[in-house]
């Protein structure tokens, strides 16, 4: 008798005072995770950027600095270093749409660096750059 009346006592105690207030912030707390779990899963529209004809995406300036560190070039036009300009786009387009190819293929979302080396390992218009 005075073993159930322990027993009783201990459980009283561990038992929260009100468990109908306890609950429903456990579940508020996890619907609040799993609303936020599915805002991160939801893809973001991607931003498509618009050259405008005669003008690069990349700035002009530092183009024209890369180009420059290359000393044995001593000068280059301005319409050198636009294409120069046109073709780093180019480059960058190809490499991250193979890219993004080689991370949906293992379901994933995001780009890593491991994508980038399978691209450069696998695809001989990228072999120069291993």
């Amino acid at each position: 008798d005075e073993t159930t009346q322990i027993v009783e006592a201990e459980t009283q105690a561990v038992e929260p005072q009100n468990p109908s207030e306890d609950v429903p912030a456990k579940v508020d707390s996890e619907e609040k995770e799993k609303a936020a779990k599915k805002e991160r899963k939801e893809r973001k529209e991607p931003i498509v950027l618009v050259r405008e004809p005669g003008k690069s995406l990349l700035p002009f300036s530092r183009v024209q600095k890369v180009v420059r560190a290359d000393k044995d070039i001593p000068m280059v036009a301005k319409e050198a270093v636009f294409l120069i300009s046109l073709a780093t786009e180019e480059f960058i387009r190809r490499l991250s749409q193979y890219a993004q190819r080689t991370a949906e293929r293992e379901r994933r979302a995001t780009v890593q660096h491991k994508d980038i080396a399978t691209v450069v390992r696998r695809e001989d218009e990228f072999l120069f750059l291993e």
